[in-house]
């Protein structure tokens, strides 16, 4: 019998077991790529929204609250233009090249405080710290001259540092005004201040301002105007701005809406440097609290100030305030007439005290009688003004004054 040779056949995959091996390899290779496609398209999007949120947030940042080196928006003494992609504003103006050294504690500023604010917030560096201390100040001379002087009013050691914060005049020193604008080429925000323009914007991830816009509101949050840019007249009446800003990066679009409060704005702290022509909102007869002249300057012989408030119902009350000055002696308020209606004049005095006193306007004449304020069931008040009321400033040949108002 025929032993039956054993023969060792080497068997291989087949062509359908090779298409099945393929197909579930190409399978699993796009699970895998389009896994990590998307887990890359993911990151991709992640980190440019946090890039476009990072440089909304520098932007506004920077604009709301400054650098190192100047102050923002949010510390704005007063605004002299609002557009709707550009304004400009005055912050406070910070001298800090003084030493106490001087045998009289005098001391000539930097720049000239503006007429009608009130005197510098004077500090020195305490021992051996970076800390300082308030000092009292007084201003001694104001006029013509480019920089104001100022006095210490206390003993300090010498060779302290000091430093003087005030309200510039931006007339008389064009470069303490700030500038803050969109510009819709370059796709980007700057600012300039001290004669240095700056780039606001600028990032190392390649992101575009595409959009920015101001908005304005009023003490009661209510939007001033939608022009583009506001009327000179209503600029003392913002206390608020909100920014629209819109970034983009490559495919994507981040937008930000902020809202910052002036806190220094004049309506906001009560205490405005007043200007022909201006127009004030103020509390009503019944509301009113304090309505005072005070810090006049730039005073003349002669120099008249001339309100009138005229309320939403009723008859206007008008105040015609005349200067007195003889030679360089301290300018005095020589007197007063009161018209209740306008051109018809109730009430006269010639109190011929020094500027320095100032003038309350809810304490004129002995009996209060035509005052502006109601001053209860035990006067036999004249004027009363109800509802609605704004002030006027008919005329201002003084330099500077300065209004304080309370509800």
């Amino acid at each position: 019998m025929e032993r039956a040779e054993r023969i060792e056949v080497s068997r291989g995959f087949t062509l359908i077991e090779l298409l099945v091996s393929i197909t579930v390899a190409v399978i699993i290779g796009a699970v895998v790529y389009f896994s990590l496609s998307t887990a890359l398209e993911s990151w991709r999007y992640t980190k440019d929204q946090l890039a476009l949120q990072k440089v909304l947030n520098e932007v506004v940042e920077e604009i709301t609250s400054g650098t190192v080196t100047s102050f923002g928006l949010k510390d704005s003494l007063e605004v002299l233009q609002a557009g709707r992609t550009r304004m400009e504003f005055v912050p406070p103006w910070t001298d800090d090249t003084h030493t106490v050294t001087e045998p009289n504690f005098i001391y000539t500023l930097n720049s000239r405080i503006k007429p009608g604010t009130g005197v510098p917030i004077a500090e020195a560096r305490l021992l051996e710290t970076d800390e300082y201390g308030s000092i009292p100040v007084a201003v001694i001379k104001e006029g013509e001259s480019a920089r104001s002087m100022v006095r210490l009013m206390q003993i300090a050691p010498r060779g302290r540092e000091l430093r003087f914060t005030y309200h510039p005049y931006a007339k008389a020193n064009p470069d303490a005004i700030k500038y803050i604008w969109w510009d819709s080429e370059d796709k980007e925000v700057f600012s300039e201040y001290k004669g240095k323009v700056s780039s606001i914007s600028k990032n190392p991830f390649g992101i575009k301002i595409t959009r920015m816009e101001l908005r304005y509101y009023d003490k009661a949050n209510n939007l001033i105007t939608e022009s583009e840019w506001m009327d000179k007249d209503d600029l003392n009446l913002i206390t608020g701005i909100e920014f629209f800003i819109e970034a983009e990066l490559g495919q994507y679009k981040k937008n930000g809406l902020s809202f910052v409060s002036l806190r220094n704005a004049p309506m906001q702290s009560g205490c405005l440097p007043l200007s022909e022509q201006m127009r004030i909102p103020i509390p009503d007869s019944y509301d009113i609290h304090t309505l005072l002249l005070k810090n006049i300057s730039g005073v003349s012989n002669e120099d008249v100030l001339q309100l009138k408030a005229v309320s939403e119902s009723g008859k206007d009350w008008r105040i015609k305030i005349v200067f007195g000055r003889v030679g360089s002696a301290e300018p005095k308020i020589e007197r007063y007439v009161i018209e209740y209606p306008p051109g018809h004049v109730v009430f006269t005095e010639y109190p011929k005290t020094g500027v320095n006193c100032g003038l309350n306007l809810l304490m004129l004449g002995s009996n209060g009688r035509y005052d502006y304020d109601y001053d209860g069931e035990d006067v036999e008040d004249i004027v009363i003004l109800e509802g609605d009321v704004l002030l006027k400033v008919e005329r201002m040949d003084a330099e500077g004054v300065g209004l304080f108002v309370r509800p």
